[in-house]
């Protein structure tokens, strides 16, 4: 621990000697072209400890220490905007040696917002290690995810929106987990009900094949409102009916009656709450299935423009639906708090506070977590 403080007070030391002797012009967002081509670069530098790496019982802590560098390009011309961001994150652990890594990450996403179809093509590709409760095991991964929105009106008081969703997740260095492919089409039919709310009615298809194991189906019938729900309340929320069937061996179904909710409400001028839910199916990295249900509140407390708190509360049942998990069930609650502090309009200072407690129906599954991370950045 105290070779990891000594490289933290270290590289610190040497971030802020860099920006403190940085050139003028590197403090300048480049613009070729007036506002339609824009160049950031961006860092940071956080140090963290986890009490729980492996999310297990009895799971081993450590600190790490992690450096971002990365660049943004901005391009606003014409019909076609383009995003493009490239950056990587190294990550070192002072004991668990073993999970130091490298997590580039590339995404692209093509914008149109004029015209009377609009919507927006991205294509990205990352390396991800973190901690999965649903395993219980530290996994790294290499995702490919790809993303196609389209919305059309139909006329004053109707428009339609499909969104076409890929992702390829391929883990590295454990045979016990499975390579998986999940590819979905939604289209949403939209109602104007006032200036403020819009009704929908939806249908969703989604495939997902795991190796080995086999594909599942899923079909998603739902109805919901967005916009101004309440006085203060805006956002979207959806119930509907939901099917699965797991073409694994002897074809198996589930279905249930699930939900979907993200809301926003400002219940003071510097006070705003978020609500968020949802109950879905879904494939974790064995290859089998659950059904999950969730369901979280956040809140952002402004200060002033400089300073701001968040914190949040979040409770979720996890149900395992394949043979190897003997009817598991998790129930899992967490809580967070933290600040960040804009020291000016180029940096950022920050620090967060996690704890996570997962309750199982195997010994193995049970445990709790607490994290904690401090971070600087910077944006040019």
């Amino acid at each position: 621990m105290a070779s990891a403080n000594r490289t933290l007070r270290r590289s610190l030391g040497l971030l802020f000697a860099g920006l403190a002797t940085a050139s003028p012009t590197a403090h300048a967002l480049l613009n070729f072209d007036g506002t339609r081509n824009q160049l950031y670069v961006f860092g940071g530098l956080t140090y963290a400890y986890n009490s729980n790496l492996f999310g297990q019982a009895g799971g081993d802590g450590d600190s790490s220490f992690t450096i971002q560098a990365g660049t943004e390009l901005k391009r606003k011309a014409g019909l076609i905007g383009v995003d493009c961001v490239a950056k990587v994150d190294f990550v070192r652990y002072s004991e668990y040696t073993d999970l130091n890594t490298v997590n580039p990450n590339l995404s692209l996403v093509f914008s149109k917002g004029t015209g009377r179809t609009t919507g927006s093509f991205s294509v990205s590709v990352y390396r991800e290690a973190r901690s999965d409760s649903a395993v219980n095991l530290h996994t790294t991964s290499w995702n490919f995810p790809m993303a196609l929105n389209v919305r059309y009106p139909i006329n004053e008081k109707f428009y339609t929106t499909s969104a076409t969703e890929y992702l390829q997740r391929e883990y590295q260095d454990n045979a016990a987990l499975v390579n998986y492919t999940d590819l979905s089409e939604s289209l949403d039919l939209y109602y104007t009900y006032s200036t403020k709310l819009d009704l929908l009615a939806g249908y969703r298809i989604r495939f997902s094949e795991a190796a080995v194991y086999g594909r599942a189906t899923d079909h998603w019938f739902s109805v919901g409102a967005t916009g101004g729900l309440l006085a203060k309340l805006t956002g979207t929320v959806r119930v509907g009916y939901q099917l699965r069937t797991v073409d694994i061996g002897t074809p198996d179904h589930f279905d249930h009656f699930n939900f979907s909710a993200g809301l926003n409400w400002p219940v003071l001028r510097k006070l705003t709450v978020t609500v968020s839910a949802s109950r879905d199916f879904g494939t974790i990295a064995t290859g089998e299935s659950v059904d999950s249900s969730s369901l979280a509140l956040r809140g952002t407390y402004t200060y002033n423009r400089k300073l701001q708190f968040t914190g949040g509360v979040g409770f979720g049942i996890n149900d395992f639906l394949g043979d190897t998990q003997n009817d598991r069930r998790d129930t899992f609650f967490s809580w967070d708090a933290g600040f960040n502090y804009r020291m000016n309009e180029h940096f950022q200072f920050g620090a967060n506070y996690t704890y996570f407690k997962n309750w199982s129906s195997i010994a193995f599954g049970d445990y709790d977590s607490h994290g904690i991370s401090v971070n600087v950045t910077g944006r040019y």
